[in-house]
């Protein structure tokens, strides 16, 4: 999926693209943004009673995305959507965002006004201000750049190096679907297609964890959080080397999306290898003592309907491992890589 042809950035110029950025992020400026996109910098207020997070991601084009797939406005979504997520997987709540797209010449403008109008949208629906950025001519590829702001109280944080032996292992709501979606673009299918659709689109517009983030960190029982940006084969064993632990995931109460599940069947592939070895389902992966995992379920249901699923346990030891229905361990796999994606 394409943007309708406009006409191209070298034409429009950057003035033009400039103020119309900043005409969308202007509808949906918080009210602690005392100075937003125009000046040298953005001017905010800092609350006095919460410690700052800071993160950012970028999204390259024939890495993160195609355009051939990809509208802009899911372009300027999935790169936001992607900042919120981390911001959820320490218990925050989001702040401002300044965003940086680097474009050639010859692309469209309706192109760049889509991924202005996707980050406003993304960033306003969870309560987010994009606030500025930078606009520059690239000879490609496309490159969007997203830096976010957020806000916890210090107590409530939660770090990836907190999971200990004994812990258990839980996963929100279910995995899979990005991986399946971008498995059926990769063979030429689209969302038009009900067998790949769902999935599809879960992959292009992803959706952050942030209401369920909260919920966890509020009940102070949670040890260790992280996003599944990359894949539970790439993520669960960052956990356990930050925590300086082992964990052991069980295949069998993996929760694999039901789209993943159809999608998987059209396309021939393993669902649960999806599940475990696709990114980007920007689900949350959370570690906490079992007599805990209860309440802190309760918690998350309460807070957004999603559920929390006990997928294994923290042990002793380095590294992770998968045990099968019948107790027998395996590999894990990979997850993605950006090093060896790009090789």
């Amino acid at each position: 999926m394409t943007d309708r042809k406009a006409q191209p950035l070298r034409d429009a110029g950057e003035n033009h693209l400039v103020a119309r950025f900043r005409e969308m992020a202007a509808k949906n400026l918080g009210r602690d943004v005392l100075v937003g996109s125009g000046d040298d910098t953005a001017v905010v207020r800092v609350a006095q009673d919460r410690v700052l997070l800071l993160t950012c991601d970028m999204m390259v084009e024939g890495v993160h995305f195609r355009r051939e797939w990809a509208t802009g406005l899911q372009i300027g979504w999935k790169a936001m959507a992607a900042n919120l997520s981390d911001i959820a997987a320490m218990g925050g709540e989001p702040g401002f965002a300044v965003a940086s797209v680097a474009a050639p010449g010859e692309l469209g403008s309706d192109v760049v006004e889509g991924i202005a109008q996707g980050l406003v949208e993304c960033a306003s629906r969870y309560g987010a201000s994009l606030v500025g950025g930078d606009l520059v001519g690239s000879p490609g590829p496309l490159v969007v750049d997203v830096a976010l702001t957020g806000w916890a109280s210090e107590e409530s944080v939660l770090r990836r190096s907190g999971a200990r032996p004994g812990d258990v292992l839980l996963v929100s709501g279910a995995l899979g679907a990005s991986a399946a979606g971008l498995a059926a673009l990769r063979q030429g299918l689209s969302a038009e297609d009900e067998r790949v659709g769902a999935a599809v689109t879960a992959h292009l517009t992803p959706v952050p964890r942030l209401a369920e983030a909260r919920a966890i960190a509020a009940t102070r029982l949670g040890t260790a959080m992280m996003d599944l940006s990359d894949g539970l084969a790439a993520d669960l064993p960052r956990l356990c080397a930050q925590s300086g632990v082992g964990a052991l995931l069980r295949a069998d109460q993996v929760p694999v999306h039901a789209c993943c599940r159809a999608a998987a069947e059209s396309l021939n592939l393993d669902p649960l290898e999806l599940a475990i070895t696709g990114g980007e389902d920007y689900e949350l992966l959370l570690t906490c003592p079992p007599a805990a995992a209860g309440e802190i379920q309760q918690a998350v249901r309460i807070a957004s309907g999603v559920p929390l699923t006990v997928v294994g346990e923290v042990v002793g030891g380095d590294g992770a491992a998968l045990l099968d229905a019948a107790g027998r361990r395996k590999p894990l796999g990979s997850g993605f890589d950006h090093f060896a994606a790009s090789g």
